[in-house]
């Protein structure tokens, strides 16, 4: 530590030292080194045109860090997003109580990733490409979160962005020809792959981060791209159980998330859905494999209306439990959850089928799962007709829930 009397006589910067601006604490601005830094042992640094251009005398005990500033800069930075994260795994609790927060996760992003990607224009075609397709039948990304946060330069989320808009690419990207669009789909997915997996090393706890990784999944479903979609979505459970999105299903504000925006909570609730449903889709060829993640009830809430999603105009009384979910107006993925919580019980029954059981039994079970299904599927089909909307996801799903009981 500085001697005390060197202390004393250090200059003061006029503003806060970078690792106390990323975790948002309170700053000394001692030159060479705050108090804070000091007593968690980690390098001080000030960004160079707001700090004083004199050093003070004690900034002679720093020379060898910084004779490596650029690695102590990244070192010190992921230290304190470390620290962050680790304190939000260990102790969710404790970090919700003293609304601490995670410093912007601003890691360079690939060169690979910004030739698929490109910049800001690019990217938002990008997006309004993934709006008008995927997002039809899997949408979990607010359009306005997407467009007045993510895309604004301010938000300083690039990461984030970059992450998410290659996931986009992967799921939407219509290649112009077979031969061309095997390689530049695998390509595609080769680098969202490996850019996961360095954001992930960062210690990103995000909930876009999560959509990605959920993107990635749905990617690697549609293809049959095995073990691998297995392997990735047991990960998106994992990552969803540490954001406690896994508890919306039961809490329709999201009280245990933190201070939330209704939309904000939606969206985690349509991104866990989104994994509930792969989950059981890809245990459809061999229901005796455990599902990673819990089967959903009755008092579990559905999404609400897509279309009153994406215009904002939705409120919390909108929420239905599924019990309640039987009007004309639920939307395509509140009848693919629907369908989903149907498959579950599905592949519990198929899981759980022994000899022993009275064949009896088995057929009258059956024989009630089936006529739920197909009444979904009518609900669905007449609501589409209504509406003037598609509905082949949920009934697709009824479908193969049916074959799977048989």
């Amino acid at each position: 530590m500085m001697p005390q009397e060197d202390r004393d006589h250090a200059r003061v910067s006029r503003t806060a030292c970078l690792p106390c601006r990323r975790s948002k604490r309170r700053c000394d601005k001692k030159l060479s080194s705050c108090d804070l830094c000091i007593r968690k042992e980690i390098e001080c640094r000030y960004p160079t045109k707001n700090a004083l251009e004199s050093p003070s005398p004690s900034l002679q005990n720093h020379g060898k860090i910084q004779m490596h500033a650029g690695y102590s800069i990244v070192q010190s930075y992921l230290t304190t997003f470390d620290d962050a994260s680790a304190i939000f795994f260990i102790a969710p609790q404790v970090f919700l109580q003293a609304r601490l927060e995670f410093p912007r996760l601003d890691l360079p992003v690939p060169v690979d990733v910004v030739a698929l990607i490109g910049k800001s224009a690019s990217i938002r075609s990008i997006a309004s490409t993934f709006f008008e397709t995927v997002h039809t039948w899997l949408p979990i990304v607010s359009k306005r979160v997407f467009f007045a946060q993510l895309l604004n330069p301010l938000a300083r989320r690039e990461t984030e962005l970059s992450l998410l808009a290659l996931c986009m690419l992967l799921c939407s990207n219509i290649p112009p020809d077979q031969d061309r669009g095997n390689d530049a789909g695998k390509s595609v997915y080769q680098v969202a792959k490996r850019y996961y997996f360095e954001v992930e090393a960062a210690g990103a706890l995000s909930i876009h981060v999560l959509q990605a990784l959920v993107l990635i999944a749905a990617y690697e479903v549609c293809q049959a791209i095995y073990p691998a979609a297995y392997f990735t979505v047991s990960a998106c459970a994992r990552y969803g159980t540490v954001l406690g999105i896994d508890k919306l299903g039961l809490d329709l504000m999201g009280a245990s998330l933190g201070p939330l925006s209704w939309v904000e909570v939606e969206e985690r609730r349509r991104v866990w859905w989104a994994i509930l449903l792969l989950d059981r889709f890809i245990n459809l060829g061999n229901p005796k494999i455990h599902l990673i993640t819990e089967n959903p009830t009755f008092d579990t809430y559905l999404p609400v209306d897509d279309g009153a999603w994406d215009d904002c105009t939705t409120t919390p009384e909108d929420a239905v439990h599924i019990s309640a979910g039987f009007t004309l107006k639920m939307g395509i993925f509140s009848r693919a959850a629907q369908a989903t919580y149907l498959l579950s019980q599905a592949l519990k029954s198929v899981s759980s089928r022994s000899n022993d059981q009275d064949s009896a039994t088995q057929i009258g079970e059956t024989e009630q799962l089936r006529r739920t299904l197909l009444s979904l599927v009518h609900l669905a089909d007449t609501e589409a007709t209504v509406r003037r909307l598609e509905f082949c996801t949920p009934s697709a799903i009824c479908f193969r829930a049916i074959l799977a009981k048989t």
